[in-house]
């Protein structure tokens, strides 16, 4: 083994044997061999070191030659950097030159470039001024030109001009007075002339206004040139006065002819036409100025660009103020108030017509009811156009004063009604029920208080308002009543006078008579009592006990019972021995007593009172017998029925 080791050759071949044909570096080497020799021969394996060594001295040899090249290369590009650095340093030679002599003419240009920042400032802010403090040449035509209409660009223009004649005020306060005294005085000029331009054309543009209807679409530009007259009180206050003027004459002449002529083609039919109903006229001419004021608030806040105003009941108008140096648009007056104020003196003209026709109709109206159902009409539109036009318009005064007027015709009617019934009072018939007269009136009333009931008046309100009118209706009917009852006896005039409260009772079926019901209630109770009373007395004296009773109530505390006059125990016992005949028969009585009650919810009562009242007298006679200090010997045997057992009989009975 040692042998084998120390061979070089053996030694050799096994390190061959065991290298990798796989190695990359071993292929690579094998493959630059393979380009050595076309043959492999045993004179090429014996020179393949020198072969290799000669081989690494050529490439040496090459790669020197092409180190020179590259060297030569470089030579040359020194030679050229060499002549650039020559031409740079001399171009910087110039460039210091130029700089030396150009040092003052860019002094002077930087100085010449400031100036001109300055004046480009200057310029700005000239610009700036002119544009803020002039009008341009277009908006002075625009203007002043009355050859030129009133068109979007006028208030463009306008606008300047105010906000040009605000801002002078600000130069006012600096160093630029006079500037700004200039310019406000040409800027007055032309403001005066721009607005006496813009009334102008505001007068003819009102006088197109005529449409009775008020429902004329409002352009724009017209919107526009009332809020600028506002800017001048004076203008604005006599546009005002032009409209109305053109507003109320043609609201006043749709109103006539809504009243002779009727609608365009005779539809609607004029209002006249049904003047034979004083109802449907009334309310006809009523309803048109509801419909007028509503369409004539929308016309004027669309003019004016003014919101809605919502008024409660009993709330004042605010009244146009006068004129004032200050301008509308700064003091307290809102465009709502200006709208309520037009609003009242363009149907101001309608009230002279309205009344009149009105004031005719009442005149030859004698009928109570429908003197009533007018009145409630016309407070009905009150109401309406109240909240609309406020109350102190003229056209709310006037339909105040045709409302009372209505109502005074109302309480004439009632009054002379009355005094009628006064004069010949019904005589009560023989059952004591209530009289032709009588169910004639409250069949009125009836028809009175549904008309009010349908009136859409409050409920708080008509408490208040229909007192007055139950009162003039209810007071004399019962005066009447006690004058035609006057020579019944006490028992026949309660029950008829009680007969005739409930009838009227029983016809105050609404929230509105409320109070009065209670106050008849009152009076039925007052009659309910006499009744009560007398036939109290008749039961005491048909049973025989009335001696007893009075008796017992009038003696005198110190002597006893039963030694007064007839109060002895065989007097007393031979009374009370007949109580029961009278027990039987005493419900009949009461029948026939109680059937000329017509309310049976009253009859009933009368019944309960007096089986009550009896059966409390009979009771407190009952405790005198048995009082030991009345001396009575033997009180059952005189007591033939127990105070419990008479009210247990009356009651089944």
């Amino acid at each position: 083994m040692a042998s084998t080791n120390a061979n070089p050759l053996s030694a050799k071949l096994t390190k061959l044997l065991s290298s990798s044909l796989d190695d990359a570096k071993l292929r690579t080497s094998l493959s630059a061999l393979s380009d050595f020799y076309a043959v492999n021969a045993v004179n090429s394996r014996h020179n393949l070191r020198g072969d290799i060594e000669r081989r690494g001295t050529e490439v040496n040899y090459e790669f020197l030659r092409e180190l020179e090249k590259v060297n030569i290369q470089f030579l040359e590009l020194e030679e050229e950097m060499n002549s650039m650095n020559s031409l740079c340093q001399e171009m910087q030679d110039r460039l210091n030159l130029a700089n030396e002599k150009t040092a003052t003419l860019l002094e002077q240009t930087d100085a010449l470039r400031e100036q001109s920042n300055i004046c480009m400032v200057r310029q700005t802010i000239m610009e700036a001024f002119l544009d803020r403090f002039t009008l341009s040449e277009s908006e002075i035509t625009i203007l002043c030109s009355t050859a030129m209409d009133v068109t979007p660009s006028f208030f463009d223009a306008l606008e300047h001009l105010e906000n040009i004649h605000a801002d002078c005020n600000a130069l006012l306060i600096t160093e630029h007075q006079r500037a700004g005294l200039e310019i406000m005085d040409s800027m007055r000029t032309y403001r005066s002339i721009s607005y006496d331009k813009l009334y102008r054309w505001m007068q003819s543009e009102c006088r197109t206004m005529s449409r009775p209807d008020g429902m004329m679409e409002v352009r724009e530009v017209t919107k526009k040139a009332i809020q600028a007259l506002k800017q001048d009180d004076p203008f604005f206050r006599s546009i005002l006065e032009e409209l109305v003027h053109v507003r109320r004459n043609a609201i006043l002449r749709a109103f006539i002819d809504a009243l002779t002529r009727g609608g365009p083609g005779g539809t609607p039919r004029p209002i006249e036409l049904h003047a034979h109903d004083p109802l449907r006229y009334i309310g006809d001419m009523l309803a048109w100025l509801h419909q007028t004021v509503a369409s004539e608030r929308e016309f004027l806040e669309s003019l004016l660009n003014s919101e809605r105003r919502t008024r409660d009941r009993g709330q004042t108008e605010v009244k146009l103020p006068k004129a004032s140096p200050l301008r509308l648009v700064e003091s307290d007056v809102s465009d709502a108030d200006i709208v309520d104020s037009l609003l009242d003196k363009n149907l101001e003209g309608t009230s002279r017509p309205l009344k009149s026709r009105v004031e005719q109709v009442l005149i030859s109206q004698a009928n109570a009811i429908t003197a009533f159902k007018i009145s409630n009409l016309i407070k009905f539109y009150l109401t309406t156009i109240e909240r609309a036009i406020g109350p102190e318009a003229s056209l709310s005064k006037t339909l105040h004063e045709i409302a009372e007027s209505s109502m005074q015709v109302f309480f004439e009617a009632v009054g002379k009604k009355s005094a009628d019934l006064l004069r010949r009072p019904d005589v009560p018939a023989a059952d004591l029920g209530p009289t032709p007269s009588m169910k004639e009136t409250v069949s009125q009333l009836k028809e009175i208080m549904k008309s009010f009931d349908t009136s859409f008046v409050q409920i708080d309100e008509g408490n208040q308002d229909f007192a007055p009118i139950l009162s003039a209706v209810i007071d004399p009917l019962f005066q009447m009543c006690e004058i035609g009852a006057a020579n019944l006896s006490a028992f026949n005039r309660a029950v008829y006078m009680m007969n005739c409260l409930h009838y009227v009772q029983s016809a105050l079926v609404y929230p509105f008579t409320k109070h009065k019901v209670e106050s008849l209630e009152k009076q039925v109770q007052e009659y309910v009592d006499i009744v009560v009373d007398e036939q109290h007395m008749v039961l005491l004296k048909q049973s025989g006990i009335a001696p007893l009773i009075q008796a017992m109530e009038t003696k005198d505390d110190k002597t006893p019972l039963s030694q007064v006059p007839s109060m002895d125990s065989t007097s007393v016992s031979a009374v009370l021995s007949r109580l029961d005949h009278f027990l039987g028969s005493v419900n009949l009585d009461l029948t026939s007593w109680l059937s000329k009650i017509v309310s049976s919810r009253l009859a009933k009562a009368i019944s309960t009172q007096n089986v009550k009242l009896f059966v409390d007298a009979y009771r407190r006679l009952c405790e005198e017998i048995e009082d030991p200090k009345n001396k009575y010997e033997f009180p059952a045997t005189i007591l033939v029925r127990t105070a419990d057992e008479v009210e247990m009989l009356l009651v089944e009975d």
